[in-house]
């Protein structure tokens, strides 16, 4: 083992654990190595074991972002990274919570009531080429993040009657899901999504995925955002819009943020339709347990 155990240690769990898109690997590589070298600050040796991580640093982090003036909202992005490396090395229970340590709610943050759904233009779709295409009715029609649309293998995806089912590699925390094909656009999709990947060449791997065999995934992502951009089609609102419409598929009823009612204006039997709704599309988003705060960012608040 290296001297530099530490930086050692997080490089190695960084090159198995390629989790999220090329850009946000980047940001957590260098936020890690940034939290490292604060703790050598305060005194920990270069051979600290990453794997003793818990609460008394996460204590100290804290408190110097306190210090150095960091917001709330920029700690608990922060946060974000910790409670990834925590779970890598089997660590996740020994970090508190956001509210134990005092960081404020994602409701305290600006713009974090707002309806950002927008919906797909078919005519600014129709400026992508046919990949391109796919890839955006994916993340449409399945509230799939972009890495989840372009890493997309139909062959493993529809083994399932009734669902698509998602590698975990595919998706963000690496925490694979299911989600329910439920209409017929979206039957329509999968079989254009099968034909393509059927009758084009296997990249190195063998795999067949919507990523073009002779393109790594990285330079890829970038290409397509660009022309994303350049064709006014939306990225992340899909996703939004797809969960407000899945929470009313569950529910009955529309979403707040779609002009749906208060939970607090409800009858128990509505409440209790509101909490399925709410828990399927915090489910199929992939957000994980305990983390509707970020599902009431596309549904509205629970309020």
């Amino acid at each position: 083992m290296p001297r530099d155990r530490t930086d050692y240690q997080i490089r190695q769990i960084l090159k198995h654990n390629r989790d999220g898109s090329p850009n946000r690997q980047t940001a957590r590589h260098r936020n890690l190595i940034r939290f490292v070298e604060q703790l050598r600050a305060r005194g920990y040796a270069k051979a600290w074991d990453v794997h003793k991580i818990g609460r008394r640093e996460v204590s100290r982090l804290v408190d110097d972002w306190r210090t150095a003036g960091l917001s709330s909202r920029t700690i608990a992005n922060y946060m974000v990274d910790i409670r990834w490396l925590a779970e890598k090395v089997g660590r996740a229970d020994h970090i508190p919570a956001n509210r134990e340590i005092g960081i404020g709610l994602r409701k305290n943050t600006p713009g974090w009531g707002q309806n950002k759904a927008r919906e797909l233009d078919r005519d600014d779709l129709r400026k992508l080429g046919h990949r391109e295409q796919l890839i955006t009715e994916l993340r449409r029609e399945f509230g799939l993040r972009a890495e989840e649309a372009m890493k997309f293998q139909h062959a493993y995806a529809t083994r399932e009657h009734g669902e698509i089912r998602l590698k975990g590699a595919w998706c963000k925390g690496g925490r694979p899901r299911t989600v329910p094909v439920t209409r017929d656009s979206q039957r329509e999709l999968l079989e254009r999504v099968g034909r393509l990947q059927a009758s084009g060449p296997a990249c190195r791997h063998g795999h067949r995925s919507m990523i073009p065999p002779h393109r790594s995934f990285r330079s890829y992502y970038r290409d397509f955002n660009e022309a994303r951009h350049a064709a006014g089609v939306p990225g992340h609102e899909l996703r939004h819009a797809w969960a407000q419409e899945r929470f009313e598929l569950v529910a009955g009823f529309p979403a707040p943020h779609a002009g749906g009612p208060q939970y607090s204006a409800l009858d128990d039997a509505g409440k209790e339709r509101w909490d399925q709704a709410a828990g399927a599309v915090n489910r199929e988003l992939g957000h994980g347990e305990g983390r509707q705060d970020i599902t009431a960012t596309y549904i509205g608040a629970r309020s």
